[in-house]
Order: structure tokens, then sequence, then C-alpha cells
């Protein structure tokens, strides 16, 4: 009986405790080390940046090339493309309206449009949206337009759609914004309807600017900032390898992994569990050592139009291989961490892993020319 009291006296203590607001929570935490639990979040931190472009560290050569594009363009009457290309997660929509934004202000008078690809097909009344588009464009002098996500299910529907726009502007620069493995797939088709001026890539980051922007998302994230330890900001770049969407990630991840295993804010150690969690640990040297056979696989699967991903079968007629070798192929990557897979119906459908992709991107692009 004197167990059972006692279990009974610990159980109410703590609920008293909770009534009290004596308990630990990662919302508590983040407030007794000074940031804001609601800024917390990779959407915040990203739409933060996309309206207070001047604040995100960004790729300054790239920049200044795009500039360039538009002085000549604005002394110019004809029409420009510039795609610029990098992977998943490298900020290619921040580098467009950082972009937008530097240009608005050194040459407000020039006209700007923002669109985003999978938009043009969608249907307002009886039409679809690209006819709305081309009416907005027609009467135009001369504008920058920016075409932003166009890895789109439909490539042919995406052309068609770059003819209509072309067909009304004379005097216009489209700056469009594309994944390796998509711009390889339709620049053929884009390029008869489009010429590019020249292509501008993205880059990872260097150690330098990756630590930069880690400093500048902590400075979002707490109002009264502090200063975090050098080897912490180091390995968040060594596990990210310079990728944006990637070390933004790890930063948060990290920040919880703290918190759970009861660690310094800012420690090697939750970097690495961060990491861990992540599958970032080894992720770099497990997709350079890829087979020509399984790259090709992952960059079929990050070309699928399908929201959950790809069957085998697809991929026996997309790669020419029988069904037994698909098979090996997909539980080794699977195995690797490298993909994930979901039962629908009779059917598993395979895809690669969100934190993965701009790794396998970047393997893609060494890979030379793709030829799937």
């Amino acid at each position: 009986m004197d167990d059972e009291q006692d279990k009974l006296n610990r159980f109410q203590e703590a609920f008293q405790r909770g009534q009290e607001g004596q308990i630990s929570n990662y919302e508590a935490w983040l407030q007794e080390h000074g940031i804001d639990s609601d800024k917390a979040e990779t959407e915040y931190l990203e739409q933060y940046f996309r309206e207070h472009p001047e604040k995100a560290v960004n790729h300054e050569e790239q920049l200044e090339e795009v500039a360039e594009y538009i002085g000549f363009f604005s002394r110019r009457s004809n029409v420009y493309h510039l795609p610029v290309i990098g992977v998943t997660g490298i900020g290619k929509t921040q580098f467009l309206q950082t972009v937008s934004d530097l240009l608005k202000q050194i040459e407000p008078e020039i006209e700007q449009r923002s669109y985003e690809a999978d938009n043009f097909s969608e249907r307002t009344g009886e039409e679809e949206r690209i006819f709305e588009i081309r009416d907005e464009l027609r009467d135009l002098d001369k504008v920058v337009i920016y075409v932003d996500d166009c890895e789109w299910e439909n490539a042919e529907t995406l052309v068609e759609s770059l003819q209509v726009i072309t067909s009304v502007v004379d005097d216009a620069l489209l700056i469009t914004s594309w994944t390796p493995e998509y711009w390889r797939h339709q620049v053929e088709e884009v390029e008869a309807v489009l010429p590019s001026s020249t292509e501008i890539h993205l880059s990872p980051f260097s150690e330098k600017e990756t630590v930069e922007a880690v400093k500048q998302v902590f400075d979002v994230l707490s109002d009264d900032g502090f200063e975090l330890p050098e080897a912490f900001l180091k390995q968040i770049h060594e596990y990210s390898s310079g990728i944006p969407g990637v070390f933004t990630r790890l930063a948060l991840k990290s920040m919880r992994e703290a918190f759970v295993n009861e660690l310094e804010l800012g420690s090697v150690d939750s970097v690495e569990t961060a990491a861990e969690k992540l599958n970032l640990v080894g992720l770099e040297e497990s997709v350079y050592e890829l087979s020509d056979t399984k790259l090709t696989i992952l960059t079929h699967m990050l070309l699928c139009s399908h929201r959950g991903g790809i069957r085998p079968s697809q991929l026996v007629d997309l790669i020419d291989r029988d069904k037994s070798t698909v098979s090996y192929h997909l539980k080794d990557l699977k195995t690797e961490g490298l993909v994930e897979s979901e039962k629908q119906g009779r059917s598993a459908y395979y895809q690669v892993k969100d934190p993965v992709k701009p790794f396998i991107q970047l393997r893609i692009g060494q890979n030379g020319e793709y030829n799937g």
C-alpha cells in the first residue's frame, strides 16, 4: 500500500508542477536560450529571407552576372533568356527574389513579373492561366519575367507556355529556374523556342559563406543574438556541403537534438546526432560511389511526375533492365538510405528522400550529360 500511495503522491506532485508551468518542453527550452519558437521553422526562415533579401547570404558572383545581362538588356530591344540552374535547396527562389529586389532599387521603371511554372496550366473560368498571363504581358514595353520551379511534370505544356509568352513580348528578359536533371532533360525543347544567352549555375556555398549564413539564421531566430562556437558552424558546413536548404534544416534539427539529449546549444555533438537522424553521415561518399545504373534509376525518380514516386515496372522499361535487376538496385538504394517507398494498392512507389536530393543532383552534374 505504501508503494501505491507513494506512486499516487508522485503523480499528483508532477501534475501540480505541470499546472504551475514547471515543465521542460522544447518551446520553453528555446525561450530560455533567447530563441523565438515560432521562428524556428524552415518555412518561416524561407519566407523571412524572401521578404528581406538584403539580409540573406547569396550567390554574389552570379548576382553580378545576372546584373550585367539585365544592364545589357536595358539598352536593347529583343527577347533574352537566362536559365538559373541549381540543385534542390540551393536557393533558386531566393536568388530570383534578390535579383528582383535589387533591380527595383536601381531601375524601378523596368517592369517585372514573377510566375511559377506550374501555374501556367491552372484554369480560371474557361481558359488556362497562361492566356491571362499573355494578356498581362502584351502591352508591356520592356519587362523582366521570372519563371520559378520549372521542374514541372508536363514538359510539353511548359514549352508551349514559353511559346505563348514569347509570341507577345518583343522586349523581354526571361529568367527561369531549374534543377540540373530537369534542365538537361528539357534543354533541347526549351532552346528550340527560347534560346539561352548563357546559363547561370548556382554552386554550394564555401565554408566561409555557410558560416556567415548560419550565423544570419540564428540572428533571425534570436532578437538578442548569441555567439555560436566555430566548431559547430564548421560541422554544419561539413555535413551540408554548403547547400542552404540542407544547412538550415540541419541547424534547426541540431537545436532539437541538443534539447532531447540535454546538450549545450551549439555543441558539435548535437550536429552529429542531427546529421545522423537526417541521414547525412557518410552521404557524400555513398553518393559518389553510386554505379551508373543506380544513378540512372535515381535520375528517373527525380524526373518522375507522380507525386508518390515511380513504380519498379516503369523503371524496367525506362532503363531496359529485367525486373530482378531493378528490384536488386532498389533494395540496395533503400538500405543505403537514399530512397523510400510507399505501398499504394498493389504497387510500391519509390522516390528519393528529400535531404538526399541535392547530393544526388550534384552527382548527376559530375557524371556528365544525362542520357536516360
